[in-house]
């Protein structure tokens, strides 16, 4: 029994009979050549029409200050979650969208998906996250790198987009920091305000409780609990009053930067480049080669298989038919006499 292995081409036969067709294929030359032409510029067409994407990155730094209080670890999704969707909100990125011209027909029928379209041409990553693990005390401040990484077919415009996120990120972290800090201050406020109100209550107290004490004798070991009671309550509040008021001169005292010190902190740190821009027309120069060269002997190949016509008696094996000769051509010209 023959094994369909033995029925195969071996290397030399395979070889053998890409040379029958490119024989074949020589009497056809005109139609390779055509096909060839129009295949090749087919996919240059293609390629001159295809959108070229040009990728630009800022980096920046979200760092921690030397008086933080609440030294808790971060991870890196909660950092990207913080910047992709609390600091990316569609009223931010629809202003950018508006500057930049963003697909102006999609805005006018589906603002949503055009947002969202923008939204999927930025990349946000973290890196060097120390705050993966928590900070105890006596350990220096952590930080790590957010970067923010933008597409589009205008390698300036991707670095502009960039920076406007990258600025955006730092503006909103200002925001959110005077926003806490102003909390802060009120919170310290209150303090005070609610320490004075219960020392005056509790003087307020202690003075009937004491003047119950002379005018009533037969209840005075009564008012003179109330009055115990009374004066230890200022005690405390008093030591509270305390604690709130410096709480409170603390912040009030700070400066801009002292002010900003418990809260993370985002920085610029590199502030990106244009990518370079390709030579449209070395790029379909070298698309046209590449193509037409490529292309020729696989289009040759298929034009000497498909071709119906038979040429010498190789062509005849092929139909499993054995040869009995081959008629060869003669000059039928006139010969001179």
């Amino acid at each position: 029994m023959t094994r369909w292995e033995d029925r195969e081409l071996d290397l030399l036969g395979v070889a053998d009979e890409v040379r029958r067709l490119l024989s074949r294929a020589r009497r056809r030359w005109l139609t390779v050549l055509m096909l060839t032409i129009v295949a090749t510029a087919l996919l240059t067409w293609r390629e001159a029409n295809k959108a070229r994407w040009y990728s630009s990155t800022v980096v920046l730094s979200a760092s921690e200050g030397e008086q933080t209080e609440n030294a808790v670890a971060h991870t890196s999704d909660k950092f990207q979650d913080y910047v992709y969707y609390a600091v990316f909100t569609d009223s931010a990125l629809a202003v950018l969208l508006e500057k930049y011209e963003f697909r102006p027909d999609m805005q006018k029928r589906n603002f949503r998906l055009a947002v969202e379209m923008f939204r999927d041409l930025i990349d946000v990553d973290v890196y060097k996250n120390e705050f993966s693990t928590p900070r105890y005390e006596g350990y220096p401040a952590r930080s790590a790198r957010i970067s923010i990484s933008v597409r589009h077919t205008d390698p300036e415009t991707a670095l502009e987009i960039a920076r406007d996120l990258g600025d955006l990120v730092i503006k909103r972290d200002a925001e959110n920091r005077k926003e806490r800090f102003e909390i802060k201050v009120k919170i310290a406020r209150d303090a005070v305000s609610y320490a004075v109100s219960e020392i005056e209550r509790l003087s307020s107290d202690l003075e009937l409780a004491r003047r119950g004490e002379e005018s009533i004798p037969e209840r005075a070991a009564e008012f003179h609990v109330k009055a115990d009671g009374a004066e230890k309550g200022i005690v405390a509040a008093l030591a509270r009053y305390k604690e709130a008021q410096a709480e409170k001169r603390k912040l009030e005292f700070a400066d801009a930067a002292d002010k900003q010190s418990l809260e993370l902190r985002y920085d610029r740190v590199e502030w990106g480049y244009a990518a370079l821009k390709e030579n449209r027309t070395l790029l379909l120069v070298r698309t046209a080669l590449f193509s037409f060269f490529g292309l020729l002997p696989i289009l040759a190949l298929t034009v000497g298989a498909f071709d119906p016509r038979i040429y010498d008696e190789r062509d005849v094996a092929r139909l499993k038919l054995k040869p009995l000769g081959c008629v060869r051509r003669h000059n039928t010209s006139p010969q001179k006499a």
